[in-house]
């Protein structure tokens, strides 16, 4: 395609609706490519006679006035099309763009496009399969493409262009298989998008790369295994001219972080016994770092370093960072590696075999050309590379990832780098679950995001599933067995009777299984359930049942749980045995027994996490809460039952703690007060072997950062006045469901929506999705909590105002938290002071302490919730705010000046 040229063309619009001829273009850009070369462009404002939206002109910055005087469609259309006449048309949505640009020229009577067109959109997918976002604005920074004018079609245009040189580069290097079995595939694209992979296709001459290999008819990258190397013990520098020298132009440091990695250091080299460390975060210290240098000369040969998070680590993670710091200062001493279960890694076998079966998934179909083009560079087959919703993509994930019995080319690369690495990252699901794996060799153990080990610990006694689940994957089971638009799985069995007849026995032991369920599903509804005890939530109803009564229940029940569990252990014994006897089927009728397999395994992994674990929970003398909630309509088959331990009961000293010695809890807030013991208790730890870690802030923010109370709390500013000086990004903090959708309400019902966007947790989308909706140069207010708020913070979404609403401290929309609330009153202590006081101050800590990062240090503050200040946690909460900067009580006319400012 060398001498092609690609018209590269965005548009802004009054709308994207092209009924009626509603909208019309008030942008138009064009830039043109040739030889992966830019070599022209074009850009007009267009006067589209009609007014502009005042929601279009906040997205795009176009005015009324900005195309007051510029040229109508009609005065432009020739021109337009001579410009794109015979190019090849390109766009970042072109499902949008070249349509409206021809519903445009139709409208004026003129001869409409008929050019090739493709979408960058799906290319990138397809060619740069590890990217978190395709936004335009998201990819243009991921690729270090400036893009200084997001929404303005030139901008775009150009942005657009630069991306499509490479991914031009990125299609020449496919090896000419994998462009070939892309095509095989046949995936559904945007208008003419897949010729650029027949064009690429018949350009290419043999494959000739030496880092890729032939594997299972597949073409991957070639995977390096570490070699050991001598470990040499090292002195650490224990002043800090000595850690200058050796750092200089890797990395700053301060006295802060000095005495830390001299803390750190000491606490395992000179104790015999060494107690744990309680660590409170600061941002502007490099606590990663801080931790990792002082451990790396405490290293022994074959010892580790085991690092969890609340989150999944990748490649691009901080952390992964400091340790090739690290690496530049002691000669490459630690060896990094990130690890998952095994589940999360590709099985090249269970992939090719799928390859050969069409699906009738558009998104299956696409899906496998991502694959195909990820496996040419992943050099670890980990899916997670992909970031891809898992759950969206559930059923074709399962019929291609390993399990426990596999031992093919990425588990065993896997395993090798187990056994060499000393820097091992996982999540904490991940260290709960393989403890008996990573605790040997006395390895030292750093757990962040520490506040939420607890949570993820108590996530192993909790159950939570829907009525409709169990037939709802049964279903799926006997689809699989029964199916006529496919081979199924008995028409693979015909002529091999022993397994036909194993086949038969797993259907009618989930035929007896979905019985058994059935009863017990309806007895609970008849024990209960009843529309006269739902009381009502934010988004649906909701029934507590007496937990006595319910135990009770339960442990009638015995003989059909125990039934059911026992059916389950067989299905998996079944699915064993005949795994084991599949190797002399071709490859399609293969890949439809890995997806009946999986589906199996997910069905036993429902029953095990589930209906057996809700019987031995009921067996416990502990505390549990349970609940069932129906939506709207009240639709019990969809309705939610949950519940199980309330709080933690010797579950992290016994399944944990008891491992390892000394290990380093970190967190960004764990002080709720001069004496703390809520996170003691929230993590189990004993005073007598923990020590609490917490520095002063060095830099001074007074000035930059303002923190302002308000005098007159009787009665607060309403938030509709204050968000009336919004400028930027605005952060409304609060708990309940119920004031979230209270402030979104008075926000969208004020003039405040009309200059700004408003999005609010559970009514705008899950957090991931307001995330998404923030438009850049736009002001924005979203409403929500500190999950929220977090979700923002790991995107790096600026944040100019945070506004302290409301945090109720004796009614929460969390069972497990009104249900701990409620233990501490029945046990005669005060769970004000034992649980809502600390858990305010902390999550209040946390957030200011995210805005300050996301304002870079110029933030404003507000705290207008009258209990926030004078009531019971208002010392606490004053004392602790973060020391470089002070409160300021201000009246309210000054406290408008200071909004007007941000």
């Amino acid at each position: 395609m060398s001498n092609t040229i690609f018209s590269v063309v965005d548009i802004e619009t009054t709308g994207s609706s092209q009924s009626n001829y509603t909208n019309r273009i008030i942008q138009f850009s064009c830039t043109f490519v040739q030889n992966n070369k830019i070599i022209g462009s074009f850009n007009s404002f267009i006067n589209p006679e009609i007014s502009i939206p005042t929601e279009i002109t906040k997205l795009t910055g176009i005015s009324n006035q900005t195309v007051v005087n510029a040229p109508t469609f009609a005065e432009v259309a020739d021109k337009i099309y001579q410009l794109l006449d015979k190019t090849i048309f390109v766009a970042h949505n072109v499902n949008f763009d070249f349509p409206f640009l021809n519903f445009e020229f139709k409208r004026v009577n003129h001869k409409e496009l008929t050019n090739k067109a493709i979408d960058t959109v799906t290319l990138s997918q397809l060619l740069l399969p590890t990217e978190p976002s395709y936004k335009l604005t998201d990819l243009s920074k991921s690729l270090n493409i400036v893009h200084d004018h997001p929404h303005s079609s030139s901008s775009d245009a150009l942005a657009t262009a630069k991306i499509l040189i490479i991914l031009l580069h990125q299609l020449d290097n496919l090896p000419k298989k994998t462009v070939k079995q892309i095509l095989d595939i046949n995936p559904s694209l945007p208008m003419d998008t897949l010729i650029m992979f027949t064009s690429a296709y018949h350009l290419k001459h043999k494959d000739d790369n030496p880092k890729i290999m032939n594997i299972k008819n597949l073409k991957v990258r070639k995977i390096k295994y570490h070699t050991d190397s001598d470990f040499v013990e090292m002195k650490y520098p224990n002043n800090k001219r000595k850690k200058s020298k050796m750092f200089k132009g890797v990395t700053q440091f301060n006295n802060t972080e000095n005495k830390l990695m001299n803390s750190i250091y000491g606490n395992y080299h000179s104790a015999s016994d060494s107690n744990n460390l309680l660590i409170e975060e600061n941002r502007e210290f490099n606590y990663d770092f801080s931790y990792l240098f002082p451990l790396s000369y405490l290293l022994k040969k074959n010892q580790k370093i085991v690092i969890a998070g609340d989150e999944d680590f990748n490649s691009e993670s901080a952390l992964v960072n400091q340790v090739k710091n690290i690496n530049k200062i002691t000669s490459d001493r630690l060896r990094c590696l990130i690890v998952r279960p095994v589940t999360d890694y590709i099985d090249l076998d269970k992939f090719s075999d799928s390859l050969n079966v069409v699906s009738n998934s558009k998104n299956t179909e696409f899906l496998k050309c991502k694959i195909l083009v990820w496996l040419t560079f992943t050099k670890t087959g980990d899916i997670n590379e992909l970031k891809l919703d898992k759950d969206n993509n559930q059923n074709y994930f399962l019929n291609v990832v390993s399990d426990e019995q596999n031992r093919g080319y990425y588990i065993k690369k896997l395993a090798h780098d187990y056994q060499s690495a000393n820097v091992i990252l996982v999540s904490h699901d991940y260290l709960l679950q393989n403890v008996q794996k990573l605790h040997q060799n006395d390895p030292y153990l750093v757990i962040k995001d520490s506040r939420r080990l607890s949570d993820n610990a108590l996530d192993n006694y909790r159950i939570q599933f829907k009525l409709s689940e169990n037939k709802i994957i049964c279903n799926h089971i006997t689809n699989l067995m029964y199916q006529t638009h496919n081979r199924n799985v008995f028409d693979i069995f015909t002529n091999a009777k022993k397994l036909a007849g194993m086949a038969k026995k797993i259907e009618n032991l989930l035929a007896k299984n979905t019985d058994q369920f059935e009863i017990i599903k309806d007895d609970f509804l008849n024990a209960f359930y009843s529309k006269s005890k739902l009381n009502r939530t934010v988004d649906g109803y909701i029934v507590k049942p007496d937990v006595d009564r319910f135990k009770t229940f339960v442990l009638n029940k015995k003989s059909l749980f125990n039934s059911i569990s026992r059916n389950q252990q067989t299905i998996l014994d079944i699915v064993d045995d005949m795994k084991r006897s599949i190797n002399h089927f071709n490859g399609h009728d293969k890949a439809i027994l890995y997806a009946f397999f999986d589906k199996l395994e997910e069905y036993c992994s429902f029953i095990e996490n589930n209906l057996v674990r809700l019987f031995k929970l009921n067996k416990l003398d502990k505390q549990l809460v349970f609940a069932f909630n129906v939506n709207e309509d009240k639709d019990v088959e969809n309705g939610l039952l949950y519940g199980g331990l309330v709080r933690n009961e010797n579950i992290l000293p016994n399944e944990l703690y008891q491992y390892f010695k000394g290990i380093i809890f970190l967190d960004s807030a764990i002080y709720s007060s001069k004496r703390s013991q809520y996170f003691y208790d929230k993590l189990e730890l004993k005073r007598q072997n923990t020590r609490m870690i917490k520095f002063e802030d060095e830099n001074d923010l007074n000035g930059q950062v303002n923190l302002i109370l308000d005098e007159a709390l009787q009665i607060p500013m309403p938030l509709e006045k204050v968000m009336k000086y919004n400028k930027g990004n605005s952060f409304i903090l609060t708990r309940s469901k119920q004031r979230v959708k209270e402030i979104a309400k008075s926000l969208y019902e004020s003039d405040v929506n009309e200059h700004n966007v408003i999005l609010s947790q559970d009514f705008s989308g899950n957090d991931d999705k307001i995330v998404k909706k923030i438009i850049v140069d736009s002001q924005n207010i979203i409403v929500g909590n500190n999950n929220l708020l977090k979700s923002l913070r790991n995107k790096n979404k600026p944040i100019n105002t945070l506004i302290i609403d409301s945090m109720a401290i004796d009614s929460f929309d969390d069972i497990y938290l009104q249900a701990q609330y409620d233990l501490i009153n029945s046990e005669h202590g005060n769970p004000n002071d034992g649980l809502s006081i600390p858990l305010s101050i902390l999550n209040i800590k946390d957030a200011i302490k995210d805005v300050i990062e996301l304002s870079g240090s110029k933030g404003l503050i507000y705290l207008r919730d009258k209990e926030v200040i004078e009531g019971p946690y208002g010392s606490n909460l004053i004392d602790l705010i973060p020391s470089h900067i002070k409160p300021q009580l201000l009246d309210k006319r000054k406290i408008i000046e200071k909004l007007k400012k941000v």
